[in-house]
């Protein structure tokens, strides 16, 4: 079973499971990854969910406990960034429509999906609808997402623990293809490109703010 939990400063999820769902899903994206066909890099951003996965069941990230009447059992986490595990969850989604798959695969995804949407819920409430739809808007933006994560993530990063989740609709909307195209036609405004400018090329963070 996954669980889920808003990391304190709003920077992203705790992603918890029991070793064996984690390693499940773990062998799930790395199938994947090798036969979706809109995953071009099978070395790059996706790959990277498979990783931290790897890295929680191994114990190298959170350990918990989880209670169940008189039973413990114990369980592992990662922190993953927002931006990142909505947009990998997106392409892992997106890849499932173009290769075989079965009901255990989809069970699995569905209940990933359920916990990312319960953590935008507890951190956004009235958010999950809008938070959801642009996370399988990102599933076929994969080459633009390996693009334009490290800016965005460094920009999210950025703002003040209290303003993140006001600005992840417009970051995750800025890693599409077309809204280079419609930044500064929309009314509303939006995010402009140039804020995310000064933080290309630039280094990750050595102690995120979690």
């Amino acid at each position: 079973m996954l669980e889920s939990e808003v990391t304190k400063k709003r920077a992203g999820v705790v992603l918890w499971g029991d070793i064996w769902v984690l390693q499940a899903l773990h062998e799930l994206l790395h199938r994947v990854n090798e036969e979706s066909p809109i995953i071009e890099d099978k070395e790059g951003f996706f790959l990277g969910l498979a990783y931290d996965i790897r890295k929680a069941y191994e114990g190298q990230r959170k350990k918990g406990v989880r209670r169940e009447f008189d039973e413990k059992c114990t369980i592992w986490g990662v922190e993953i960034l927002w931006p990142v595990l909505i947009s990998q969850v997106g392409i892992l989604r997106a890849s499932m429509a173009f290769i075989p798959t079965t009901r255990r695969d989809h069970a699995l995804v569905y209940e990933l999906e359920a916990v990312v949407e319960s953590a935008v819920k507890s951190a956004m409430p009235g958010k999950e609808e809008e938070i959801m739809g642009l996370m399988h808007s990102l599933g076929m933006e994969q080459a633009q997402i390996e693009k334009t994560i490290d800016s965005r993530c460094l920009y999210f990063l950025a703002q003040p623990p209290r303003e993140r989740m006001k600005v992840l609709p417009g970051v995750l909307e800025s890693m599409t293809g077309m809204y280079s195209f419609f930044a500064g036609r929309n009314p509303a405004g939006g995010i402009p490109l140039t804020a995310f400018e000064k933080f290309e090329g630039k280094e990750w963070p050595m102690d995120i703010q979690w």
